[in-house]
């Protein structure tokens, strides 16, 4: 601890401004949001009027910011410049949290008195849709890409993967007990959820969107955050009045990519320094950079596969976790072929290898899809600008796909 800042009553969400400058603390007790300045560590300005502020985020320019006013299911849009309320949004019942998406278009809302989360449009600062299909929503974070949106499921034990395009819960990740929140590691691979059933954080792969560790040893662990280089996680320990602090478990991020090889994955373990020799399988790393005795990168070789990923160092070798190599997909059918230029109707695509899949453009439009099956998908037509022909293709940890034609008429 380096200072404590005395704040309104009952401090609760906190973000911090892009440009690293400014905090806003939302005061609930108090029904303010403080302002501190990070050069000095004091409250610099307060802003009234918020009755039960709780979760707060910045847009990605900085020059406003949105706080969730529980005591009046609204969400409150403020100048950051002016420290100024410059518009009111009515959401669902007991808002908790908001998250702006990187390009500043939108703002999603967990609703955890409703069941919902609202997707607000910027620009109108009007509830574009009201997605619904949750219990208990409390925690959000987006995907590296964007595409995905995490919510968990206080009350049902489940965090929801959003579609950011369609606005609709493609998946859903079980097995949690009382998920409270979730945040994504800014280097991608990983996603991380507090879960105050197990006392545990759950790591969550975002290629598959499977938990592939926990995390315990926890005491009624709530918000979470992961440092921008993705190393180290910070969970607020609520029943023990402290913050824990983890490494990225031992492992290997990213762990899919294409059959040739190229990938750049991260490896995180212990005692590296020294490290002579980085093997996927039986081949060679085609390089690697020990960054600190607890991390390496490297980039991999060509193979096919599942394969164990060791390191070599004067102390023996040993095996770090697995990395597999994923063909690339194929597309052989879109049904139906043709659309409305309004698009919204629902487009299946068949093919093989398409159970990884990442991505599906529309031409320029990008969206995340439901997966089906291993040779099938689904999703929501984009609408166009005008009648004519749009290149579909696929994205998965294996590459791109070819692309079919769709028409709009």
């Amino acid at each position: 601890m380096t200072a404590t800042v005395t704040t309104g009553a009952g401090p609760w969400g906190i973000a911090v401004s892009p440009d690293g400058t400014q905090v806003y603390v939302g005061d609930f007790g108090a029904g303010t949001v403080g302002v501190i300045d990070t050069a000095t560590n004091t409250v610099v300005a307060t802003i009234g009027g918020v009755t039960s502020p709780v979760g707060i985020d910045f847009a990605p320019g900085g020059q406003f910011a949105y706080v969730v006013s529980q005591g009046t299911d609204t969400v409150l849009k403020v100048d950051t410049a002016t420290r100024a309320v410059v518009a009111t949004v009515p959401v669902g019942t007991r808002p908790y949290n908001v998250l702006i998406t990187s390009d500043a278009t939108r703002a999603y809302v967990s609703n955890f008195g409703g069941d919902t989360v609202s997707a607000i449009d910027t620009a109108t600062d009007t509830v574009l849709t009201t997605i619904t299909g949750f219990d208990l929503p409390r925690g959000l974070a987006f995907t590296p890409d964007g595409l995905r949106l995490y919510v968990t499921d206080y009350g049902g034990n489940t965090v929801s993967v959003v579609s950011t395009y369609s606005n609709t819960v493609v998946r859903t990740i079980g097995g949690m007990s009382i998920p409270f929140f979730v945040a994504a590691a800014p280097a991608g691979g990983r996603a991380y959820v507090s879960v105050d059933g197990t006392s545990s954080v759950q790591v969550v792969n975002i290629a598959t969107d499977a938990v592939t560790a926990t995390v315990p040893g926890f005491n009624v662990p709530n918000w979470l955050a992961v440092t921008p280089d993705s190393r180290y996680v910070y969970v607020v320990d609520n029943g023990g009045d402290s913050v824990s602090v983890f490494r990225s478990p031992p492992g290997v991020v990213l762990d899919q990519g294409p059959i040739g090889g190229g990938t750049t994955v991260t490896i995180t373990g212990h005692y590296f320094t020294g490290a002579t020799t980085v093997r996927f399988g039986s081949r060679q790393a085609r390089s690697f950079t020990v960054l600190d005795d607890n991390t390496i990168t490297a980039v991999t070789p060509a193979g096919t596969g599942a394969v164990t990923v060791t390191v070599t160092t004067p102390g023996g070798t040993g095996p770090l976790g697995h990395f597999y190599y994923i063909p690339p997909p194929l597309l052989t059918a879109l049904s139906p072929s043709t659309g409305p230029v309004a698009g919204g109707n629902t487009v299946v695509m068949t093919g093989r290898y398409l159970s990884t899949t990442t991505e599906v453009r529309f031409g320029t439009t990008r969206m995340f899809p439901t997966v089906d099956s291993d040779s099938q998908i689904t999703v929501i037509a984009p609408a166009a600008a005008g009648p004519g022909d749009a290149q579909v293709q696929v994205i998965t940890p294996g590459g791109p796909s070819n692309m079919l034609s769709y028409t709009y008429a």
